[in-house]
């Protein structure tokens, strides 16, 4: 379909000959179309050769679809021989002219068909790819879930703009064949840029260390997909030297194993345990001190202090302090036990203090085993980057005798356990003394802007004589706490930052405008006013290393400024009704255009007398396929793979025909079939040999002369360009690219084609006039 809008201006081109002929056949239209035809297959095609930097390669990824194309870039033109010089030699038959014409939605169909995968023993069904599609629609939400999802593999600490390159890199669709055209028009004529995409492996080029080793492998895994097995590598991809990373440091962790100890006044003594995690191989130590509370030194605890020593390999130490019994009525006295100055007696090694750096005694005098509740009904969790693990305290108040068990499990509600976190079902239990305990959940990291979603955890089945809180939700019987799990103000901030980074391209590769005055406006000014000072210049794109306007944009502007300042006001913008309105009057500037060049192509060619079909092999084909040469360079070598640079040209050649002659000699034959022969066909064509006697009460006549041999010459030499491509993929891996040598011999060669056809069709163009 791309290649129907980029054959528009020969397609039209050969309609307005036959309507300002009077219905008579023309030679400008056709030549055009297989001179056209000539310089995409050949020169196109050779250009994007060499464009690909030395030593990378562009493989076709969807030979299917490829195959398809290319067959019908070939029969189209021996299907125009057999038109020609068939049976009904010099002659088009209406249903000769119908059938050309219905060849096109035959190869769209077919094209379709095989990119779907239906004609590949490998065809999967619809929707079973990656569920995630970078475009400039996606909600917050949508965005926040993608920033999660790439911070969860490449590390909580990218940037904004790293998560928006990796974005690009794994979901991006990459550019159409559209864009790359109008960026090359655009820049041909100092009209407002369109930003072309940076490359996947120059995106790769921009991360280092871990996080740039995965990338890079990314890139070449997707590179790699959907190729055959014998194809190993589409792109490779120069490693920049790295420096080796230093070893990771060993951290000892040292905390209290419970936060909060309970004890009996006539205890005589509490025990509290240290624990040691992380590095458990070197010698460690820390120090502690009691320190008092609302209980007193001396009157209600002896106070300690000292330091622990860790052996290689130990991981627990203990704390005794002594309890001081009395008789006195007292409410419940807590002190405290601190934890400091931990260190550890080894290189690349370090000591740090854990969350339970100080632990809580209470001094109780209360026999009973006590009440088990939750401190609040309700807590609120926010996301975080990566998965985290959530401690929900369980409290026993009102009595610490004895051990006490319960029940605990989670129950899903609008947060779902294995998505939005890890269910449990397990067994709490308190010990003798002991009044706090907790339970660690994992909250998945999802990715949320907005929405706010929860989970219940549920407390069931006290035993040991301890009883749930009536007056908490779930009442004597159960414990029940709802965990909210918000999205952070930090997550937010993320997200809105990295809509801006996507922002900033989306806007910058937009095509269309949203209102006439902007059109009006970007017309008027170089460059659409952009001064293309933008800090990411990225490489290959039409503004690269320019700061801006330059010399070339300037001549340019001004010699195309009548015409962009024309078609701006005469064309409505994209966004009216859906960019239909704009199709429909850019169709008619086409034309107006084309039947310019066609009075213009043949005045020239009488200027320099020059037989029509020369003109258009030559002039007209070039300046109607300069715009896909950029665009297809330029596509060449952004894109990973060779598709829309080498697809365009067969697509186009195939379209050139069936609609740019199919449509116009349709129209012709079915006229002349109508009408039959006037005066005027009479004069022309009734003493003419090469016409057969069947057809002379009226036909519509296209002589085969120049235009077949013209066609028999490109046929010869299509053959060979596509026997060229072939022979590069299977000794290159790649139809395009490849190292400096065999590069410049490809396209050296593709040019001589077609120098050789423009020579043979040239000459014998002038033997037919002579």
């Amino acid at each position: 379909l791309m290649a129907l809008g980029s054959s528009a201006p020969e397609i039209l081109l050969s309609v307005i000959e036959l309507f300002g002929n009077n219905m008579y056949s023309g030679n400008l239209g056709p030549s055009t179309i297989v001179g056209s035809a000539a310089f995409n297959l050949f020169c196109i095609i050779a250009v994007c050769v060499v464009s690909i930097p030395d030593g990378e390669i562009r493989q076709i990824k969807e030979m299917p679809v490829y195959i398809v194309t290319a067959s019908f870039s070939i029969f189209a033109y021996l299907w125009l021989l057999f038109i020609l010089l068939g049976p009904s030699k010099n002659v088009v038959e209406p249903w000769e002219g119908i059938v050309t014409f219905l060849f096109f939605p035959g190869l769209v169909i077919l094209a379709f068909v095989a990119d779907r995968g239906y004609l590949s023993s490998s065809w999967k069904a619809p929707g079973m790819g990656r569920g995630i599609v970078l475009s400039a629609e996606m909600s917050k939400e949508e965005l926040a879930a993608l920033d999660a999802q790439i911070r969860r593999e490449y590390g909580k600490d990218l940037s904004p703009d790293q998560v928006s390159k990796i974005a690009r890199i794994e979901y991006g669709q990459g550019q159409s064949r559209a864009q790359y055209r109008v960026a090359a028009t655009r820049a041909m004529t100092g009209a407002k840029r369109v930003k072309v995409t940076e490359s996947l492996q120059n995106l790769a080029r921009t991360f280092s260390g871990p996080v740039g080793e995965k990338v890079t492998q990314k890139v070449r895994t997707k590179q790699r997909q959907s190729c055959s097995d014998d194809l190993h590598k589409v792109i490779p991809i120069k490693d920049e030297e790295e420096e080796a990373p230093e070893a990771d440091v060993a951290v000892t962790y040292i905390e209290f194993f419970v936060p909060k100890y309970a004890v009996l006044e006539n205890a005589g003594s509490v025990k509290t345990i240290v624990k040691r995690t992380g590095n458990e191989s070197a010698t460690a130590t820390v120090n502690y001190k009691t320190c008092d509370g609302t209980a007193n030194a001396e009157s209600d605890y002896t106070p300690v202090e000292g330091s622990l020593t860790f052996r290689p390999g130990e991981t627990d130490k203990v704390i005794e302090v002594k309890i001081i019994d009395d008789i006195a009525f007292e409410e419940d006295e807590e002190f405290y036990i601190d934890l400091f100055c931990p260190n550890v007696d080894a290189p690349k090694s370090c000591a740090v203090l854990g969350a339970n750096s100080r632990a809580t005694i209470v001094i109780i005098d209360d026999d009973l085993p006590g009440v088990i509740s939750f401190p609040e009904d309700n807590v609120k969790v926010p996301e975080q980057v990566e998965d985290s693990i959530v401690d929900l305290v369980v409290e026993r108040k009102h009595g610490c005798t004895g051990k006490v068990t319960c029940r605990y499990k989670t129950e899903s509600s609008s947060a779902l356990s294995g998505q939005d976190f890890d269910g449990l079902d397990g067994l709490l239990t308190f010990n003798n003394g002991e009044t706090q305990a907790k339970i660690q959940i994992n909250i998945k990291a999802r990715g949320r802007y907005e929405r706010t979603e929860n989970f219940r955890l549920i407390l069931t089945a006290a035993s040991g004589g301890a009883k749930f809180d009536p007056e908490s939700d779930g009442g004597a019987d159960s414990c029940i706490l709802t965990i909210f799990i918000e999205s952070e103000q930090a997550g937010k901030d993320r997200v809105d930052r990295l809509m801006s980074a996507l922002a900033v391209n989306w806007d910058k590769a937009k095509v269309g405008h949203a209102n006439w005055c902007e059109q009006i406006r970007d017309a008027v000014c170089v460059n659409g006013g952009d001064d293309d000072d933008d800090d990411d210049v990225e490489e290959g794109s039409c503004d690269e290393g320019s700061s801006g306007p330059s010399v070339k944009d300037w001549v340019m502007h001004i010699v195309f400024a009548p015409w962009k300042v024309l078609f701006s006001i005469l064309v409505p913008p994209t966004d009216y009704c859906g960019g239909w309105v704009c199709f429909g009057c850019s169709l008619l500037m086409i034309g107006a255009v084309t039947a310019l060049i066609n009075d213009l192509a043949s005045l020239l060619g009488c200027v320099m007398t020059m037989p029509d079909y020369i003109t258009a092999i030559t002039f007209v084909a070039l300046g109607t396929s300069l715009p896909d040469t950029f665009a297809s360079m330029t596509a060449a070598m952004q894109d990973p793979y060779a598709d829309a640079s080498v697809g365009n040209v067969t697509g186009s050649n195939s379209v050139n025909v069936f609609l740019g002659l199919g449509l116009p000699w349709m129209i012709g034959a079915i006229y002349w079939r109508s009408k039959g022969a006037d005066d005027k066909w009479l004069q022309m064509y009734a003493n003419e040999p090469g016409i057969d006697a069947d057809f002379k009460d009226g036909a519509f006549v296209v002589m085969a002369g120049t235009l077949a041999f013209s066609v028999i010459v490109f046929s010869i030499c299509a053959c060979v360009a596509i026997m060229v491509l072939l022979i590069r993929r299977k000794l290159f891996k790649g139809e395009l690219g490849g190292s400096r040598i065999s590069k410049w011999v490809s396209a050296a060669f593709l040019v001589f084609l077609w120098i050789i056809y423009v020579s043979l069709s040239s000459w014998k163009a002038v033997s037919d006039v002579s």
